[in-house]
């Protein structure tokens, strides 16, 4: 009798293993993306880049502070 799952729990085990697999789908896409970021930075300063200028076209603007540093460097490269 304690041996069988009714269909109640049958349906939260497969609700909860679904949500574990996509955890894990985003774990794993999130590094596989920062490892290529990392990649290409590393690439692109070991050939003489501006490490900064490289993180601003890389990474975007994602704050305020980012979007300052970024801004004055594209100002200075342009004078």
């Amino acid at each position: 009798m304690g041996d069988e799952m009714n269909s109640d729990d049958k349906f939260w085990l497969c609700l909860w293993g679904m949500g574990l697999v996509a955890l894990i789908t985003l774990i794993v896409c999130i590094t596989i993306n920062a490892h290529g970021k990392r990649d290409k930075w590393e690439k692109a300063v070991s050939n003489g880049a501006d490490p900064m200028v490289v993180a601003c076209a890389l990474d975007g603007v994602n704050g305020h502070a980012e979007a300052a540093i970024c801004a004055i460097l594209a100002q200075a490269r342009t004078k």
